[in-house]
């Protein structure tokens, strides 16, 4: 019954997130957080959070084998090691649920350190080389009045009000911890979490801007639909395409754009630095005279190639942004030269020839335009609170993501991937504008709401209008202190549980 409750509970919040957004469904993280307080061993604790997880995750990431083993792609290899990711994750929610019975010491103790506890663990998931922050609790907010509190707690603050409100919503049901059996006491932590969340709902409507954001800069959002695995035959057609699409959209308009956006690698066959890239700056720049370009393409770097942004203005390159947040065993495999032989393995899995590294950026930076600092972010690097935050806090007026979501194939992999992207303009109060390859190309304003969007899979650009920002967001500007807030709320919540004796929360 215990597991059935906890694979039934993973399957809930899989709805309560988008691209389904019911977000009232977070209330099934109180059926985890009470099975592990009641939990009678630790095994017992464990198997609550890893098969919640295998619930949750089995749904909420089924587009990665769904969208990889298309015959155009992959192929059905891919879902030998799709099992592994399963296994990973319910190990960490498995031993985060574990730990906080050990250490909580049952009942309401457990309580009272996993709900902080949760939210690190989630934290810590998006750090280091194996970074995957898809299923990130405040998510299932961003299209609630709750999801404006993002400029003020980010999207792991909105987590942590989730698991404390589960937390309360969980209490009266811990079993052994019910002394006092009067139905208003039992009931009072239930009933102080529906009022924090009515609470925190009245407050993110109060601070929602209802003023229309200024919008007085166009933008041309290029959208080349390019097949990602026929690349290597047709980087001349893929040029074509987007000098084509550039030349066409910025013809239809008006005013000529302040800026043209093309998507994550969109060049692939030719480098725009050096003597060499002189020819192929003046035939992008000769699609629009009078406007400057953010083109995805290769960098020249020390030991390789990178993944690069490039800003253009007047024929000449203005700035360059290498990548760093790079996608696990996509663009980079952890300890490749030693593990050459099981890489090579694997990828004969799914007929790949061994694969190499891409070389990292070193950070967050800025790229300079004509109309101002423009936070330039390359696909992956979305789903990252930081990222987005450490440039606002260096000056960008405006959030540029440039991605390939070619690859989401099928599934909801690709709308996911711009829902994490909307509340990156929420916690910086910025405009975004979003250029995919096969989408989804759109404008989103500073309130997380998408404008305009283009259809997915098509060949096409989008015009948009969007603003500049100056201000920067108490969460921009306190994000890096984030990771250590939920240490400290940890131990305090360790402290607590050791402290309190054995009465109802």
């Amino acid at each position: 019954m215990r597991t059935a409750l906890a694979i039934a509970a993973g399957l809930l919040l899989t709805v309560a997130m988008p691209p389904t957004g019911a977000w009232p469904l977070l209330a099934s993280l109180a059926i985890p957080f009470a099975l592990s307080a009641g939990a009678p061993t630790l095994r017992a604790a464990f198997g609550v959070g890893a098969w919640f997880a295998f619930g949750f995750f089995v749904l909420y990431i089924a587009w990665l084998p769904l969208s990889f083993s298309a015959p155009s792609l992959l192929g059905p290899g891919i879902w030998a090691l799709h099992p592994l990711l399963l296994l990973v994750l319910m190990a960490m929610w498995g031993g985060t649920t574990a730990l906080a019975r050990g250490l909580g010491g049952g009942g309401h103790g457990t309580l009272l350190l996993l709900a902080p506890l949760w939210v690190l663990v989630e934290h810590l998931r998006s750090l280091g080389i194996f970074a995957f922050p898809w299923g990130t609790l405040g998510y299932a907010w961003v299209d609630a009045p709750i999801g404006q509190l993002a400029p003020y707690l980010g999207v792991t603050g909105l987590s942590l009000l989730s698991s404390l409100s589960a937390a309360l919503l969980a209490a009266p049901w811990v079993i052994g911890e019910q002394n006092d059996q009067r139905p208003l006491n039992r009931g009072a932590p239930a009933l102080v979490g529906i009022a924090v969340i009515v609470a925190a709902t009245l407050l993110g409507s109060a601070l929602t801007p209802t003023d229309l954001y200024p919008s007085d800069h166009r933008a041309l959002l290029v959208q080349g639909n390019i097949d990602p695995f026929g690349r290597a035959s047709t980087q001349a057609l893929e040029l074509e395409v987007h000098l084509d699409l550039s030349r066409a959209g910025a013809a239809a308009m008006a005013v000529a754009p302040d800026l043209i956006i093309w998507p994550e690698g969109a060049l692939t066959g030719g480098f725009l630095e050096g003597l060499s890239g002189a020819s192929l700056l003046a035939q992008i720049q000769a699609t629009a005279p009078e406007s400057a370009f953010v083109v995805g393409g290769r960098g020249i770097a020390a030991g390789g190639t990178s993944n690069a942004a490039f800003t253009i203005a007047e024929g000449a390159l203005l700035g360059r942004y290498d990548k760093f947040m790079l996608v696990p065993f996509g663009e980079f495999f952890p300890w490749l030269d030693a593990l050459a032989p099981l890489y090579r393995f694997a990828f004969n899995l799914v007929g790949l020839p061994l694969l190499q590294n891409i070389v990292a950026g070193e950070g967050p930076a800025n790229l300079p335009s004509p109309i101002g600092e423009l936070g330039v972010g390359i696909c992956y690097e979305s789903v990252f609170p930081r990222v987005s935050a450490a440039m606002a806090r260096a000056g960008a007026e405006v959030l540029v993501i440039i991605t390939n979501d070619a690859w989401f194939a099928r599934g909801d992999g690709a709308r996911q991937h711009l829902d994490m992207g909307r509340m990156r303009a929420i916690e910086t109060r910025r405009w975004l504008l979003r250029a995919g390859n096969d989408g989804i190309t759109a404008v989103i304003d500073p309130n997380g709401r998408v404008v305009r969007e283009l259809p997915r899979m098509i060949e096409g650009s989008l015009v948009v209008s969007f603003g500049l920002r100056d201000d920067v967001t108490f969460y921009a500007r306190h994000a890096e202190r984030l990771g250590w807030v939920l240490v400290g709320l940890t131990l305090l919540g360790l402290a607590a549980a050791r402290l309190r004796e054995r009465q109802p929360l």
